[in-house]
């Protein structure tokens, strides 16, 4: 009989940074809004990322739809926006 070899799902998951990378990140995110204007900084911190289709998700019960439009994120309740970006733990 062969052996299955398996393996564990959060081999599959993204790694985690460690405290020390979390503060480092902290620090250039600092720096670089201090020391630059605020286009400048809004390009470093969007390079290479793209947009991403909005479509509609049906509810589960299919008696709602949902997306997100950028118009829509003012009437979100706080917990769903984005943190301030100095203290995001990215």
């Amino acid at each position: 009989m062969e052996r299955i070899d398996r393996k564990s799902s959060i081999e599959n998951e993204p790694r985690t940074l460690k405290m020390h990378q979390i503060q480092f990140a902290r620090e250039a995110a600092l720096y670089v809004i201090n020391t630059s204007s605020i286009e400048e900084a809004m390009r470093i911190f969007t390079e290479g990322l793209e947009a991403v289709e909005c479509k509609p998700i049906e509810d589960r019960d299919s008696s709602m739809q949902n997306c997100c439009h950028e118009e829509e994120v003012d009437e979100l309740p706080s917990f769903y926006r984005l943190p301030d970006i100095v203290s995001a733990p990215f």
